[in-house]
């Protein structure tokens, strides 16, 4: 049975987004969208969490454009394939995203026959990939993923290149973010961002650093960005947590 492929779509009108998901959900061919994002900034975020395989994206979107994002997305996972939405009055954005390693784009409004070509060829191309990238055989696929674990667990307060995660134990970005899914029912992502939690909460509950000190250590550079995760996470906010009930706390570097 073949795999089904991950596919985020990002676009700042969310009837476009959901159109192109939609279309791409009845294609009958091998992709699921796991994700739509609003922002380039939150198709980034997106992608660290799901590793898709395919990202289309709109050309012009606040916050971070889509070159702008293939450009992010190349840096984390260059695996990752990137199809630019445009119109017809982007056209030298579109050719500027192409440079940048789009794989190819799509003309607003999306035409069902030339998104159906695409996938197609989508499909193909990922499925070719699948078949040439086998593991040693003599190492256990639970085996990766236990040693990855330990690693993001040893180095967790270290920026993590993914791509660069799994080229180290010989397999690929997207088939580490497989074996991932089947062994421990999260992406390295995910598993990597509940760790650092966990290690937040230790450190908002047992020390008197500051909210900016403690992000540092959980491997956050900037305070707003851990405090947002955080409070996704949690439900409330660093400093929430630390002083929960307290009418006179402190707000946040971020004021969350």
């Amino acid at each position: 049975m073949s795999r089904v492929f991950k596919v985020l779509v990002a676009d700042d009108e969310k009837l476009i987004a959901r159109s192109i998901s939609r279309r791409i959900e009845e294609s009958g061919r091998n992709f699921k969208v796991v994700a739509q994002a609003g922002t380039g900034l939150e198709a980034l975020e997106l992608t660290r969490e799901w590793m898709p395989d395919v990202v289309f994206s709109d050309i012009k979107m606040p916050e971070l454009d889509g070159i702008g994002l293939i450009t992010r997305l190349q840096e984390l996972n260059p695996t990752i394939l990137c199809v630019i939405v445009s119109g017809y009055s982007d056209f030298e954005y579109t050719r500027a995203a192409i440079r940048n390693n789009a794989v190819d784009y799509l003309l607003k409004p999306v035409n069902p026959e030339e998104l159906g070509t695409l996938l197609a060829r989508l499909e193909a191309v990922l499925m070719a990939r699948e078949k040439a990238v086998v593991p040693n055989r003599e190492t256990n696929a639970e085996q990766i993923v236990q040693k990855v674990m330990i690693y993001l667990r040893e180095n967790y307060s270290q920026q993590i290149d993914f791509a660069s995660v799994a080229e180290a134990h010989a397999v690929s970005a997207p088939y580490l973010s497989r074996l991932f899914h089947e062994y421990a029912g999260v992406s390295p992502s995910r598993y990597l961002t509940a760790y650092r939690m966990e290690q937040a909460r230790k450190l908002l509950r047992d020390s008197r650093l500051s909210i900016g000190e403690i992000a540092a250590r959980v491997g956050y550079p900037d305070p707003f960005h851990f405090s947002k995760t955080f409070k996704n996470s949690e439900g409330v906010s660093p400093s929430q947590f630390r002083q929960p009930g307290d009418p006179d706390r402190e707000p946040d570097e971020d004021g969350l």
